[in-house]
């Protein structure tokens, strides 16, 4: 018994070091900024409708939560109670969440510096007119997020405003420190200047997303007020915002303030992959339900070390610094006390 605790305590002691040189915290992790990218084709029709239909039944024993997540609620069911009460396509929607995963992961070991991303939450959200429409801006916990489509939108792709290109890109008191201002308060329709951001979750200019990435667009295709800015050598080959005849709900999308308003939406069965420090929301669905498989990463060393592991590092040295020396202490003068009193005698 006592050498399997040493054992254990070891390699959280081992973990927690390890982690405190390689794992800053989530929101000053410089690759908890990787810039969005539209991921298509991930899932089939036949199995993102086998994760809707095993959330549906599995919501009908057990309801949809609304609880799980304290500051920013989503009406969800986390994968295990689909796992656990989705019926007869609890099976097939299972192989599909962990095909979305892995395709997400690689993607984020090859794009986004990841060395070993770790499923830290995964969820199927519903929103509705009846219910919850959309989502506010918010980042997210852990270092990477990923939102599958499960149905399909009106709109699809990647649609920047006008207005990202535009100055003001910066003002004097952004100069001078201030995070959270955004030198856009008297453009009433730039969104994003509404939205609180600070150092852990900024808001990135133009010059900061546009030029990496194209933000996943097509160089043939991209929107003329980028076609001066964008580096069609990284481009990728999704295409801009297009309409589709066949759809299953209207609005939707994942709107992101840290980058100007920018908003991504994958076709059913894509994903969009990003940096958790990004921060985002989930437009209002405007007609019909949208379904998204949501995923949280995180570095599983860290993740490791978050759980625990760090708490013991430092319990462990508050016993060896603090309580050691002062049970030496209080052994010494209980020895000195006694001597003492045997001379007296």
């Amino acid at each position: 018994m006592l050498p399997a605790l040493i054992t254990n305590w070891w390699s959280l002691i081992t973990i927690a070091l390890r982690a405190h040189s390689k794992c800053p915290h989530h929101q000053f992790d410089e690759r908890a900024l990787c810039l969005p990218k539209l991921l298509p084709d991930l899932l089939t029709v036949d199995e993102t409708t086998a994760i809707i239909e095993a959330t549906e039944t599995a919501a009908s024993k057990r309801n949809y939560t609304s609880s799980r997540h304290t500051y920013y609620a989503t009406v969800d069911l986390p994968v295990s109670t689909v796992y656990a009460d989705g019926g007869a396509q609890a099976a097939a929607a299972k192989r599909a969440v962990h095909k979305a995963r892995n395709a997400t992961i690689d993607d984020l070991i090859h794009r986004c510096g990841a060395t070993d991303p770790t499923l830290h939450d995964g969820f199927v959200i519903k929103y509705s007119t009846s219910r919850q429409a959309g989502l506010e801006q918010h980042g997210d916990g852990g270092r990477y997020s990923a939102t599958v489509a499960l149905r399909r939108p009106r709109l699809s792709g990647v649609h920047v405003p006008d207005y990202a290109s535009l100055e003001p890109q910066t003002c004097e008191l952004r100069k001078r420190g201030f995070a959270n201002e955004t030198c856009n308060a008297e453009f009433p329709e730039r969104t994003f200047g509404r939205e609180h951001f600070s150092p852990e979750y900024p808001l990135l200019t133009y010059d900061d997303f546009c030029p990496l990435s194209c933000l996943g667009q097509s160089c043939d295709e991209v929107e003329p007020h980028l076609r001066t800015k964008c580096d069609c050598g990284v481009c990728a080959s999704t295409s801009t915002t297009s309409e589709n005849d066949a759809y299953d709900f209207e609005g939707g999308g994942t709107r992101f303030s840290s980058l100007r308003d920018v908003v991504f939406s994958p076709e059913m069965g894509g994903a969009v992959v990003h940096g958790a420090r990004l921060k985002h929301g989930g437009e209002d669905v405007t007609s019909g339900d949208r379904f998204v498989l949501a995923f949280f990463f995180d570095e599983a060393l860290c993740q490791a070390a978050e759980q625990g592991a760090t708490d013991v590092l430092y319990t462990s040295l508050v016993v060896v610094f603090v309580l050691v020396p002062l049970l030496v202490w209080v052994a010494f003068f209980a020895d000195f006390e006694d001597s003492a009193k045997e001379k007296v005698a």
